[in-house]
């Protein structure tokens, strides 16, 4: 067997890991429950998609049996990264399947086969405007208008807000403000923050990770901040376990969910509630908060200290959630099978019959709502962070 290896190829370091894999099937079901966890093969119904497939992909490019080729990016490119293939395989290099198809999606911008048309422009808005949306980098917190948000040039404490709840899901920044500002906290919000990098990374465009990370951590470092705090699933994801790759100046900086922020004051019992009548909630876990972060009990800590919420859980939960279908650049890749994905969550909310859905993440709320309108549903999708602005003093 002759390995055709590269310095430059991103999957030879993961040569070993990809010979691990024997394609014994156990990613494409929950484990011991057969219930499906792919939405990549539960779409497209053939062996290439699901993860097994892809790391036989890669182990096909390394060997020269196959080349890179815009069939190749399309199936590379078509799985969400949710991770449920991490904890359903029962192999070695389970950990590391995600990473491996984020290795294949790195070769293929390199090789000029990706990202997939949709995705080609985060790249260009972030170098232009530091956002993947083509909006203003100077309407980065137009948001926050009308809102009472600390003016001071140093503190403890920054709200990392993200481009989606910067200027798409601006509900999501504005209660987490309200939140912070009834619990009394002494914490900054930056104009000058930069996308966290996490829309480049999960397509494989590399380039401009590093300076959008040094600029992140050197403005982190000049406004004295020592905790970072984050209503993004994604933006936590990458500060967490994506920066500590790229570099070794994160001494003395903690980031944490804001779902990890507030359970600390409700173990202190420092949150007060409003008095309500009971109402059934059903929380999904988002992808980049549970099984890339393992953070599944803080949201559901917050929700059970709401008086009258009744948490109810879906048959699919925690570390075995079902993807919402928005993440690894499925959104704008592949927009009509992410809603696809999300469709198949709405129903399983809806079995159980919860009146209101909610997660703490906003590609989650994003795609969860769009499959809400699409199938006519009448549940209620709230984010957790307005959820609990509503019902705390």
């Amino acid at each position: 067997m002759g390995l055709r290896m590269s310095e430059t190829e991103a999957i030879n370091k993961y040569v070993e890991e990809i010979y691990c894999c024997t394609r014994c099937g156990t990613c494409k079901y929950i484990y011991q429950v057969y219930d499906p966890s792919c939405p990549a093969g539960v779409k497209f119904r053939f062996e290439t998609f699901y993860p097994s497939g892809k790391i036989h992909i890669a182990r096909g490019l390394i060997e020269g049996k196959i080349e890179w080729s815009e069939r190749i990016r399309d199936i590379i490119f078509a799985c969400p990264t949710c991770a449920n293939c991490t904890i359903q395989c029962q192999s070695r290099h389970h950990a590391q399947i995600v990473e491996i198809i984020e290795a294949l999606r790195a070769d293929a911008v390199s090789k000029g086969f990706g990202p997939l048309p949709n995705q080609k422009a985060f790249a260009d808005s972030v170098k232009k405007e530091h956002n993947p949306y083509k909006e203003k980098h100077s309407d980065r917190i137009k948001w926050a208008k009308n809102l009472a948000i600390p003016q001071k040039d140093k503190a403890e404490i920054l709200y990392f807000v993200g481009c989606t709840s910067s200027y798409r899901q601006q509900s999501l920044a504005q209660k987490t403000v309200e939140i912070l500002n009834k619990l009394g906290v002494d914490y900054i919000v930056s104009s000058d923050e930069w996308c966290c990098g996490s829309p480049l990374i999960r397509t494989g465009q590399l380039e401009q990770v590093s300076q959008l990370i040094n600029h992140n951590l050197d403005l982190i470092k000049s406004l004295g901040v020592k905790t970072v705090i984050t209503s993004c699933a994604g933006c936590y994801r990458t500060l967490k376990m994506d920066y500590p790759k790229y570099t070794d100046k994160l001494d003395g900086i903690e980031f944490l969910h804001i779902t990890e922020f507030l359970q600390q004051f409700i173990s202190k019992k420092k949150l007060k509630f409003k008095k309500g009548k009971e109402f059934k909630v059903t929380y999904h876990d988002p992808c980049h908060l549970g099984r890339h972060s393992n953070i599944y009990e803080e949201p559901r800590a917050v929700l059970n200290a709401i008086p009258g919420l009744k948490l109810i859980e879906m048959p699919r939960n925690r570390e075995n959630a079902w993807c919402c279908g928005a993440g690894g650049g499925v959104k704008a890749g592949y927009k009509e099978w992410a809603v696809e994905i999300a469709s198949d969550r709405i129903h399983e909310a809806e079995q159980i019959n919860a009146e209101i859905l909610t997660s703490a993440c906003p590609f989650c709320k994003t795609n969860l709502q769009d499959a809400i309108n699409e199938t006519n549903s009448n549940i209620k999708f709230m984010d957790i962070v307005e959820l609990l602005n509503e019902v705390i003093i």
